[in-house]
Parts: C-alpha cells; structure tokens; sequence
C-alpha cells in the first residue's frame, strides 16, 4: 500500500512538473502593465503587425485585424509621420505601440478618463469628450492640432464618430488620413445601441455609403460648415469590411493635399 501511495505522489509531480513546463511564459506581459514606467529602445523599428501582438491590441491579427489596413497605409509613410493622434486610449495598448512603431513622432490621445500610466510613457493625453466641440477645441488649443493621422477608436455612438470626423477633419494635415474603427456599431444585427435610429438613417455606415454613392455628406450630427469642408477635402474614401465573429468594419478618410 504504501509503495502504491508514494507511485501516485511521484506520478502527480510528474505530472505538475509536465504542466509547469508547457506553460508557455510571455515574456512581453510586463509591456502590457499599467505600472511600466519606459519602453524599452529594442521595440523601435519592429513591424506594426508584430508591435500589435506584443501589445495586444483590439487591431490585431486575432482580434479585428485592422492592423492589415494600417500596415497598408503607414508603412510607406513612417518615416515622414511627425504627429499621430487617437481617440480612445482604454489600456494604452495603441498607443504604446504607436510610440513604438513612429519612435520620431509624437502621440496624442484623449479619453473621458484619466490615463495617468500612459502619460507617464510619453503619450500627450487630454481629458476630452469626443462629442463635446467646445472640448475637442480646448485639445486643439492645447495640443496645437496639424496631426498627420487621426484614429477613432473612442465610444463609437454615431455622434460621437460623426461630430469627430466633422469637426477634426480640418485639423489633419494636408495629405493625412483619418480612420474611424468599429464601424460595425452603425449595424443594429451585430451590435445594439449606440445610438441607432430603427430607420438608420443615422448611422455613420449610412453616412459613408451615401458619400460614396453619390460624394454628398448626410448628418444630423455635423454642423453645415463642416459637411462643406469634408466634402471639398476628401480625396478618397475605402471603406473595409472583415467576414469575422466581430464584423470588423472601418472607414479610410484621406484628406487632399
């Protein structure tokens, strides 16, 4: 019996020991901290799809996969990049990757909280409602607008997507872009709420697929002046659609030079 007793110990070690040794340690977890104080020089120059795995990212291959469209766009621009700027900043994890990824620029984001582990990265963030205009202006006031890409990866309600494109869109640099993520909120099937009419009509995927039929902005949300704006600034428009459990959809805006 006892024989028998110490064969099961020894078989449950071994066992233990097999599971320890096939838990795979990630060695970039500590990136993902609230508490990182730097980022290591060794993340500088890594490819953006590799810096969105490392982070984490919603844009990432597993995930969205919006990081195909970026890749697409910011590689041959990198170099040049001087100002990016996001809406949404939630963990940090973009941003991190973008400080990583244009190691010459700087970066800004807003979010309705504090982001004080960020800030301390680098990362110029402001206390900010992206539906809000006398807010969004108070940022520009500060921040000095002229951003060569604006992200909007923030609430995702069809105000708050349309009122930041309306209003920011003349604050990108001649020639940049602005991308607005998750356009998927704009379809009630997948997603509810967000402010979406029954009708639709509301909706930002509305809004884009009417420019694109006919290059006319339609928004309840935008003021006249900056539908005319949009509408004699826009060079190009793609919108991208990925068949996944998320429905990823986001939108391209390029600014004329």
């Amino acid at each position: 019996m006892k024989k028998i007793n110490t064969f099961i110990v020894l078989l449950t070690l071994c066992l233990v020991s097999n599971s320890y040794a096939q838990k795979k340690v990630d060695p970039y977890e500590p990136l993902r901290s609230a508490s990182l104080k730097d980022l290591p020089d060794s993340l500088k120059g890594r490819e953006i799809v590799e810096l969105s795995q490392i982070f984490k990212t919603d844009k990432e291959p597993a995930m969205h996969n919006f990081i195909d469209v970026y890749k697409r766009h910011f590689d041959p621009i990198r170099d040049s990049v001087d100002r990016v700027f996001e809406i949404g900043i939630f963990n940090g994890a973009s941003h991190k990757m973008w400080m990583c990824y244009f190691d010459s620029a700087e970066i800004y984001g807003i979010d309705i909280r504090p982001k004080p582990w960020v800030e301390n990265l680098g990362v110029h963030t402001y206390i900010t409602n992206q539906a809000n205009r006398e807010q969004l202006q108070t940022f520009i006031d500060s921040s000095g607008g002229q951003f060569d890409i604006i992200i909007d990866d923030g609430g995702h309600w069809m105000n708050h997507q349309q009122v930041s494109l309306g209003f920011l869109f003349k604050h990108l640099k001649p020639g940049g872009l602005f991308i607005v993520e998750d356009v998927h909120t704009s379809i009630p099937e997948f997603y509810d709420g967000f402010g979406v009419k029954p009708t639709l009509e509301n909706t930002t995927l509305t809004m884009i697929n009417h420019y694109i039929m006919n290059e006319r902005i339609v928004s309840e949300y935008m003021l006249p002046e900056e539908i005319k704006y949009l509408q004699q600034n826009i060079e190009y428009v793609e919108l991208h659609k990925r068949k996944n459990s998320m429905h990823s959809t986001l939108c391209v805006f390029k600014k004329k030079k």
